[in-house]
Order: C-alpha cells, then sequence, then structure tokens
C-alpha cells in the first residue's frame, strides 16, 4: 500500500476493503465509511487525533471480522491541507492506503449555490474516490507521492532562484533606466566593472546612492547565481545517475563498422537520386 497513489493499484474486492473519506477540521473529523456488506455508508464525528482514528479504524476492522468478513484492504482520502500530508504518512505507516485529493479538482455544481457542511463535504469525497476506484474518467486529481514531490524540489528551487535573478536584474536596468545609461549587462562576468565605466548622458558618474544601492543588487545577484549552479549541479549528477548506459552491441556494432556514419547532406543527395516510385509508375 502506498501513499498518494495516481490510479487504483489493485482490483477493488468489496467484500474484504473499507472505503473511507476524512473531513479535516481543526478540533474534529468527520469520517463517512463503507462497509463490506453494508448498503449504506456511516458517519462518525472523532476527535482531532491520528491515533483516536488509527485505533477506531481497527475496530472497525474488528467489527467485520465478527461478522465474518475478514480486511484485507483499508482505503482513506481527504483533501491536501495543514493536516493532510502528515495524516496520510501516518495513516501509511499503519498498512492504511491513503489518497490525498486536490480540493481544486472535486466536482462542485454550479447551476446554483451549494450548502456547505462537513457531513455533505465528507459524503462528496466519498463519492468522488469510490468512483475514482472504480476507473472512472477526469473525476478528481490526486496529489502526487511524497517521492515525486522530493523529486521536484530541485526544479521548483531553480524556478524560484531563477524568477529571483531576473528580479534583480530588472530592478538594476529600472535605476540605470532613470539616469539614461543604456547597454549595462548585469549577467556577464564583467559587470562591476562595466558599472565603473558607466556614465549618464551628460558624461556624469552614477550618483554616489544609486550607486551603493546597485552594488547591494549585485552582491545579491552573486549569491542567487552561485545558488542556481549548485542546483543545476546537484540535478545534472542526478541525471547523470538515473541515466541508462548504452547498450554493449551498440558500441561494438559501431566499434565494428569500418565505413563511417553517414552525413544528413549524404543521406539527402542518396535519396534525392533515387527516384519515387509514383514517378516510376507514371513514366512512359
Amino acid at each position: 500500500m502506498s501513499q498518494f497513489s495516481g490510479s487504483p493499484q489493485t482490483a477493488l474486492d468489496y467484500d474484504s476493503t473499507i472505503i473511507g473519506a476524512l473531513e479535516l477540521s481543526e478540533k474534529k473529523w468527520v469520517l463517512a465509511v463503507q462497509l463490506p456488506g453494508v448498503n449504506r455508508h456511516s458517519r462518525h464525528v472523532l476527535d482531532a487525533c491520528g491515533d483516536g482514528l488509527a485505533s477506531f479504524i481497527e475496530r472497525l476492522k474488528a467489527r467485520c471480522a465478527a461478522s465474518g468478513r475478514k480486511i484485507t484492504r483499508v482505503i482513506l482520502t481527504h483533501e491536501a491541507g495543514r493536516d493532510g500530508f502528515w495524516l496520510a504518512r501516518f495513516l501509511v505507516r499503519r498498512r492504511i492506503e491513503v489518497h490525498v485529493i486536490q480540493p481544486s479538482s472535486l466536482p462542485v455544481d454550479r447551476r446554483a449555490r451549494r450548502a456547505k457542511t462537513d457531513i455533505i463535504d465528507v459524503e462528496m469525497l466519498l463519492h468522488t474516490l469510490m468512483a475514482w476506484l472504480r476507473g472512472e474518467p477526469r473525476v478528481c486529481s490526486m496529489v502526487p507521492s511524497e517521492a515525486e514531490e522530493e523529486a521536484r524540489r530541485a526544479y521548483r528551487e531553480r524556478e524560484d532562484l531563477t524568477r529571483e535573478r531576473r528580479s534583480i536584474v530588472n530592478k538594476i536596468g529600472g535605476i540605470l533606466a532613470t539616469l539614461g545609461v543604456k547597454g549595462y549587462r548585469a549577467l556577464r562576468r564583467d559587470r562591476r566593472e562595466q558599472l565603473k565605466c558607466a556614465r549618464q548622458p551628460d558624461g556624469d558618474p552614477i550618483p554616489q546612492k544609486a550607486r551603493a544601492r546597485i552594488e547591494r543588487l549585485l552582491d545579491r545577484l552573486d549569491l542567487v547565481l552561485k545558488l542556481i549552479a549548485r542546483v543545476e549541479s546537484e540535478r545534472d549528477a542526478v541525471l547523470k545517475k538515473d541515466a541508462p548506459s548504452m547498450p554493449a552491441a551498440t558500441s561494438t556494432s559501431c566499434a565494428r563498422s569500418s565505413q563511417p556514419p553517414a552525413s544528413g547532406w549524404n543521406i539527402l543527395q542518396t535519396l534525392a537520386a533515387r527516384p519515387h516510385p509514383l514517378i516510376q509508375a507514371l513514366a512512359p
């Protein structure tokens, strides 16, 4: 059983599976469960406590076992939020399958105003989960797994640093634009030498406070560029580690080949010299 699965992993056996949905709040949690052999689902109000939820699920499993239905799988869902992620990890460690739903992907009837209560919300979550487990398309979107989120952190950090770099460059350009200075390239390695040589249209140097402000921005830019290089090197190391190596057969065949590989121009010349089948058919 895994956390944050993107699709149902195994075929669903309703006779040995407990399916539940949680509506989380600060003090109380509302749990709606569908038990094996019961036509209607039941609702329970629990304290906002992970241990209490786990013990209640164990009691549900014991109740099902007493009625002759052994539970082999427990599936729960809840919306992503403040308590969503730690609770999912907490339940997965107790061998409970958890699927965290993106709240914005839940279907909402927009033809009229919809009453919003914990009971209505938890029932909608339960129906959505059961439809998703049946394999219905476009029911909802599940939050990526913890491993997938971890793999995206380097990319997101680089995006943040790139955004910060662009902001700093724009600030420097804005200050110089008010002074009439053109042609300054903040991303070049000689950016500080450029600043020393920069002059206003009338030949005066950059004012002292404006120059001090730009130098502080350049200090921030140097730090951001170093962080970007570090993040990119870590990313490239991971990609190099995960990249599959070239098959031995390919390298052996290339080594045994006596002729160099044909260039793109040679291939085009060969195709141009070869008549097309339609031209041959229409020729007298």
